[in-house]
């Protein structure tokens, strides 16, 4: 029989990405000037790093007064900080957030981002979270990495864990904060009080559980593991160029995969044309922007964008060509930074009469694709790449509303 999972009592939040080499001190730095452009007291503030040695995970949080007394609510009202790491960082980045709060008042969700956008979230509250336990977001991504929810909130206990101040973060080693997370001293042994770093197959430190972050721990196939100076019995580091290759074959093996799953989109791309132009309904979602982008103009001139059938190139000239998608949640879409919630759309929306029917509208920023609309029913939503001062397509909308 299953145990019932015990929900940490306690605000929480963070950033969960695969343990590998990089310059916290660069992280810090990055993460002051952000916090600092915002107006915030950064004079106490610090990056604190947590490696998860089973999961082979790397916690990263912000301690000090900047946090507040919600850290759920800072971790959920700053995720600009997870696109900025996914920018920094070569892999895929989690952020979430947890506030258990008073009855009726919990709140979980979480946002994946990579190389500056999001590809994914979800938030629950009360009222969203009907299937128990696993209609929670983080307590479900908890069980899918194998951790529990109150080890998370209480950052690991008992794993190598380092601080660096956001203010001059650059009188910090990185070589000797990397060491202490591999719980070795700087010399490569093991350090003070550490047992050392379980050895996995091969001598792999840590063997990652698979989870959300990648299988294993989203390291991609080949992908040197994060380890100190090349030592029998542990991993190699990579060299520079070997890092440089590696990365470049990524790169290609992406933009490989972009081009063929745009072609995939543009091959069958349904459109209705309007007084203001052309609305294409891609049979895609906005975690793939760069298949968007392109079908996205304020004002068409020359070719039109791909998919379109060319003998519209006259029609079209000097005119719009918009999207209009289906939104699986609001968290995909941005308010003044932040991911969209409930409460923040029932607030702010105003109506939009469609015949008989009364759907509410609100101007959000789809990341990486730019200003638009979101149209919603209440239960679902389209965005639409039109502001709200201009013409809604309607009947393109209640079709995406509707399933059609």
């Amino acid at each position: 029989m299953n145990a019932t999972p015990i929900v940490a009592n306690t605000s929480h939040g963070g950033i969960l990405v695969p343990f590998d080499m990089f310059r916290l001190t660069q992280l810090a730095a990055i993460y002051g000037e952000l916090l600092a452009s915002k107006a915030r007291n950064i004079l106490d503030a610090r990056l604190v790093a947590v490696r998860h040695e089973a999961g082979n995970l790397l916690l990263l949080r912000i301690e000090g007064h900047v946090v507040g007394d919600d850290p759920a609510e800072f971790w959920r009202s700053n995720a600009d900080l997870a696109l900025i790491t996914s920018q920094a960082l070569p892999h895929r980045v989690l952020m979430y957030w947890a506030q258990p709060g008073p009855p009726g008042e919990r709140r979980e969700g979480f946002l994946f981002a990579q190389r500056g956008q999001v590809i994914a979230s979800d938030e629950a509250t009360e009222d969203r979270a009907r299937g128990g336990e696993n209609g929670w977001p983080v307590t479900r991504l908890c069980e899918q990495m194998r951790i529990s929810m109150t080890d998370l909130a209480d950052a690991f206990p008992g794993s190598p864990r380092v601080e660096v101040p956001l203010v001059e973060p650059a009188d910090a080693n990185d070589q000797e904060l990397l060491m202490t997370l591999m719980g070795r001293d700087a010399q490569g042994g093991a350090a003070p009080g550490e047992a050392g770093i379980p050895a996995g197959p091969a001598g792999v430190p840590g063997r990652p559980a698979p989870g959300p972050m990648g299988a294993p721990a989203g390291a991609r196939p080949g992908a040197p593991m994060a380890g100190g100076p090349g030592k029998p019995g542990g991993p190699a580091r990579p060299s520079v160029e070997e890092d440089q290759k590696r990365r470049a074959t990524e790169a290609a093996a992406d933009a490989a995969e972009q081009r063929r799953r745009a072609a995939e989109v543009q091959s069958d791309l349904p459109y209705v044309i309007d007084e203001l132009g052309v609305v294409t309904l891609p049979k895609a979602g906005l975690a793939e922007p760069d298949v968007l982008r392109a079908l996205v103009t304020t004002e068409i001139g020359g070719d039109l964008p791909p998919g379109l059938p060319g003998s519209l190139t006259g029609q079209l000239q000097g005119k719009r060509a918009d999207i209009a998608i289906v939104v699986e949640f609001l968290s995909e879409v941005f308010v003044e930074n932040t991911p969209l919630s409930r409460a923040a759309f029932q607030e702010r929306a105003t109506p939009l009469a469609a015949g008989d029917r009364q759907l509410t509208m609100l101007e959000v920023l789809a990341p990486r694709v730019g200003y638009g609309t979101l149209v919603s029913s209440g239960k679902k939503h389209v965005f639409v790449s039109r502001k709200p001062d201009n013409k809604m397509p309607v009947e393109v909308v209640l079709r995406l509303l509707d399933g059609q």
